[in-house]
């Protein structure tokens, strides 16, 4: 484990200063309840944690009293959506939240409309296929993935990871908002097998601005290629990644042509059904 992995297991970060003020993301909606806000706070916690906390480690992550944080740690406890094991005093995050999940994910619209696409461009390429939500300049949520290759273990549906990495990074280089000095800061953050020099980064950046689509050659996750393309709102506004991964052995420029160009479709269809998908 890394030093800064340590330290972040040692010493969970707060979550509370990571999220704008309650009252700011309630707006015109209504006074906020200062319960449920906590509560947020807390399963926010668990979930970001490296590992199960203890009811202080909770209440530091979220700005809460520890009194607080023990009760409402317990009230979720209750009603399923926290675990808590006896012998070391930990909580986590629930198996019981992925029925939400999935709740959310089939009112999406996400099953119905993406999951056909994806799985028909896996299907006919012989690659796995990731949908991925943008959170920001720098994260991208992972909504659904078929096939059989995997290159990250530890990306999985309804995690956040870390960007620009890879194809998918290049994507939202190129058609997000972030700024040449905020890229450069970003891309010196994160790790990739062999990591491109930032003049290599923004030359990447260019080439995919201009074809639509970026692929990545091994450099990310060693022997695997990587094609990923943007589905872009009507205003131009980058919401997903289609990212394809598959051997590098089996995909060489012929597929790789014809790997963009269906994961470009299937992008293309699901622009068009994006005013029937909810991503909120």
């Amino acid at each position: 484990m890394s030093t800064r992995a340590a330290r972040m297991e040692a010493h969970p970060a707060p979550t509370a200063q990571m999220h704008s003020s309650s009252i700011t993301r309630i707006g015109a909606l209504g006074k906020p309840v200062g319960a449920v806000t906590a509560a947020a706070d807390v399963l926010r916690a668990l979930h970001t944690a490296l590992r199960p906390l203890n009811a202080s480690e909770v209440a530091r992550a979220a700005g809460l009293h520890r009194g607080t944080a023990y009760n409402i740690l317990r009230t979720l406890q209750a009603e399923r959506f926290v675990s808590y094991d006896e012998a070391t005093r930990t909580y986590a995050v629930s198996l019981h939240m992925l029925e939400l999940a999935h709740g959310a994910l089939r009112r999406s619209g996400l099953l119905d409309i993406a999951r056909p696409l994806v799985q028909a461009v896996a299907d006919g390429h012989g690659v796995s296929v990731y949908l991925s939500k943008v959170l920001g300049p720098s994260s991208l949520l992972l909504l659904d993935w078929v096939g059989g290759v995997r290159p990250d273990p530890h990306i999985t549906v309804g995690r956040p990871h870390p960007s620009p990495t890879g194809a998918s990074g290049i994507v939202l280089a190129a058609f997000g908002h972030s700024s040449e000095p905020e890229l450069e800061v970003l891309l010196s953050q994160v790790e990739w097998h062999q990591k491109p020099s930032f003049p290599e980064f923004q030359a990447r950046v260019k080439e995919a601005k201009q074809a639509g689509f970026a692929v990545d050659h091994g450099t990310l996750f060693r022997g695997l290629t990587l094609v990923s393309v943007p589905v872009l709102s009507p205003s131009w506004e980058l919401l997903l990644i289609l990212t394809a991964a598959g051997h590098s052995h089996d995909l060489d420029e012929h597929a790789v042509g014809a790997l963009s160009r269906a994961l470009q479709s299937a992008a293309s269809r699901l622009s068009d059904s994006l005013p029937l998908l909810r991503l909120g």
